[in-house]
């Protein structure tokens, strides 16, 4: 109900801000722009899932109304509203009063993308004022950009990797020459990244095809936690002896991730500050910032076990769905996630050469001053504590992130982009660490820009797994095209230790994503 008021809200906004600049004779003080795309996607593997056999089903059936408004009233003052409507287009009533609810049969969220005032020149010529809700980009690399931290990124559609979520922000910009720009900019409040669907399977059990758990997920261990969670492993597959399966005898309740939420006070704001040069074809700029990691880190685990002499007899209910199994030992597994505090001093430059056959270099660099981060086990059978471990799983040595890459053209009719990547998005050199990356981008088109053919996907060079992201684009008409393509990830699913945490492969895990082929179709107006 809340979306449906905001929704009219917003548009009752656009009418009357443009029947008001009819009436006034300023219509061109304000512009409306947006799009209608449809997204159809389909998974095109049986093996990614949590469970075998889970896939070779439609993933996505999306439809999304974006609309931007952009309005001066005044020279100096600029107002911007953004929105989507989104209609997931899948049936999500489960019981059978909520067949009469539309909003379950046709779910739908409305989102506000930004908000906010640009005051120019005030309250002197060389500064500007913006406030309200923003997306800020910040450095010069394409994406991979370790001093953009203001904003988390929003990774809940994984084809969309520029996506990022949004917040209410104070900037102050500062112009004292025209080769120099002065960024200062305080966000109050914390947001964290919004994650893939397929996060949660980096938590997930592993089934095999009977539908009985074969492993749980590596902690982020030293060797001696190893050593302790090898004993565990041990103790309860003790009751699995004839069987192929280790942990046959053992039922697992539905894992537990809890998330530690920083809090509201000014201890959880972000701050951060950049100076830009233009010196000839040269742009660089020095940047800081301060506030915290927007990806989870892993915090604490424990394992709650029953042995079956403790096991009370079974409630009989059907909708019991996590009742205890007196015959096997029972786990109960909880975890905990944390956003860790850190300082990012960064650099980045860009140049771009007059002469078409010199191509564009770029690079970019942060030093990264972390909150040392412990990660605690503990175990307990039958209520009394039989594992404890505690050790670092981020400690507080500074660490770097860094891109460097090329990009160049050839007219309007070939694009391409090679990028080095150290430090993927969500990597915080944590016990998985730091990995590097060889990131390629190649774009032609055809038929003076009606078809465009692109390959683009990603290397991790330390364990070989990789994503390939072939499309092809055919422009209709101008503002409208058809988009097909498939998204397709190759690497091992299981770790080369299942005790190691950081042997399990960046693509190749199964909290990579899905295989998917797509279609989308778009109109921009």
């Amino acid at each position: 109900m809340r979306g449906t008021l905001l929704w009219c809200l917003g548009i009752g906004v656009l009418v009357l801000g443009a029947s008001g600049a009819r009436a006034e004779g300023w219509a061109d003080r304000v512009s409306l722009s947006g799009s209608l795309q449809s997204d159809i996607r389909f998974i095109t593997d049986d093996w990614r899932g949590e469970r075998p056999g889970q896939g070779h089903e439609f993933e996505m059936n999306r439809n999304d109304v974006n609309l931007r408004l952009t309005a001066e009233p005044v020279d100096n003052l600029r107002a911007v509203v953004d929105t989507r409507l989104r209609f997931f287009g899948f049936n999500r009533s489960a019981q059978l009063p909520e067949l009469i609810g539309w909003n379950r049969i046709d779910p739908y969220d409305f989102q506000l993308t930004e908000a906010y005032l640009h005051v120019r020149g005030f309250p002197w010529s060389g500064m500007d004022i913006k406030v309200g809700r923003m997306i800020q980009s910040w450095g010069t690399a394409d994406m991979f950009n370790p001093t953009d931290n203001l904003n988390a990124r929003d990774f809940s559609d994984p084809l969309d990797y520029t996506a990022k979520v949004p917040n209410n922000m104070l900037e102050v910009d500062l112009f004292p020459a025209d080769w120099l720009t002065l960024q200062f900019v305080f966000v109050p409040t914390f947001k964290p990244s919004a994650l893939p669907p397929s996060s949660v399977l980096g938590f997930a059990m592993t089934y095999n095809d009977r539908g009985e758990v074969t492993d749980f997920p590596a902690p982020p261990l030293d060797p001696e936690g190893q050593q302790k969670l090898l004993g565990l492993k041990d103790k309860l597959g003790s009751s699995s002896e004839g069987s192929d399966n280790p942990l046959a005898g053992v039922h697992f309740t539905t894992p537990e991730v809890r998330v530690v939420r920083p809090g509201s006070g000014i201890a959880s704001s972000q701050a951060a500050a950049r100076a830009r040069f233009h010196v000839g074809p040269v742009d660089f700029s020095l940047s800081y910032y301060y506030g915290r990691f927007t990806f989870p880190v892993a915090y604490t685990a424990v394992a709650d076990v029953v042995s079956p002499a403790f096991v009370p007899p079974p409630t009989r209910f059907v909708t019991d769905e996590e009742a205890l199994d007196p015959n096997r030992f029972n786990v109960r597994y909880v975890a905990e996630v944390y956003y860790p505090r850190m300082q990012v001093a960064g650099i980045d430059f860009s140049y771009s050469s007059e002469n078409s056959w010199v191509p564009g270099f770029f690079a970019e660099a942060g030093v990264f001053f972390p909150e040392k981060v412990q990660f605690g086990l503990e175990a307990f059978l039958d209520g009394s504590n039989i594992l404890q471990h505690r050790n670092v799983n981020v400690p507080a040595t500074p660490f770097l992130k860094a891109t460097a890459g090329l990009d160049w053209s050839y007219g309007d009719w070939i694009y391409l982009n090679l990028q080095y990547v150290r430090g993927f998005f969500d990597e915080f050199n944590d016990r998985f660490g730091l990995h590097n990356y060889f990131v390629f981008a190649a774009e032609s088109k055809f038929l003076d820009g009606e078809l465009q053919l692109r390959l683009a996907g990603a290397l991790n060079c330390d364990d070989l797994s990789a994503v390939v992201y072939p499309q092809l684009t055919w422009v209709v008409v101008p503002g409208v095209e058809l988009v097909g393509g498939y998204m397709h990830f190759a690497g091992s699913t299981e770790p080369k230790d299942s005790l190691d945490y950081a042997s399990k492969s960046r693509f190749g895990q199964k909290a990579a994503g899905r295989n998917v082929a797509f279609f989308k179709g778009k109109v921009t107006f």
